[in-house]
């Protein structure tokens, strides 16, 4: 009996000792916050109330608890750890809560990154 569970640890052990050396590991896009196009600031008129600047905008990822008078849209796409971008959009109000104007900057395409063909699989680690 012993040498039956014995013999099934040392096939257990070599088995995944086996299938980790082709293990691979693939890094997926990890994209986060409010997309804002161009279009969508191009829509926003001053004058605009809050629920119509959310109707366009959608409702921002930051809401200042201190302070009405901007809202905060942040996108972030990250393809690897050395591979960030980030985008901020800032929209302001006025006293009256209308909406006055905005600043930041846009992705130039309003697409999600895709893998391109020399993107490949990382292998987690190689044993010889």
């Amino acid at each position: 009996m012993l040498r039956i569970i014995i013999t099934a640890t040392v096939f257990t052990t070599l088995f995944s000792l086996l299938s980790a050396c082709t293990m691979q590991v693939y890094k997926l896009n990890v994209q986060q916050g409010n997309i804002v196009t161009q279009e969508m600031l191009d829509k926003l008129k001053p004058g605009m109330n809050k629920n119509q600047v959310a109707y366009i905008m959608g409702n921002p990822v930051l809401k200042d608890t201190f302070s009405e008078r901007h809202w905060d849209y942040v996108y972030r796409t990250e393809r690897q750890e050395d591979n960030v971008k980030q985008y901020h959009v800032r929209v302001f109000f006025d006293q009256a809560a209308r909406y006055s104007h905005f600043d930041g900057e846009v992705p130039a395409s309003s697409k999600p990154e895709l893998p391109g063909k020399k993107d490949k699989p990382v292998k987690a680690f190689e044993k010889s």
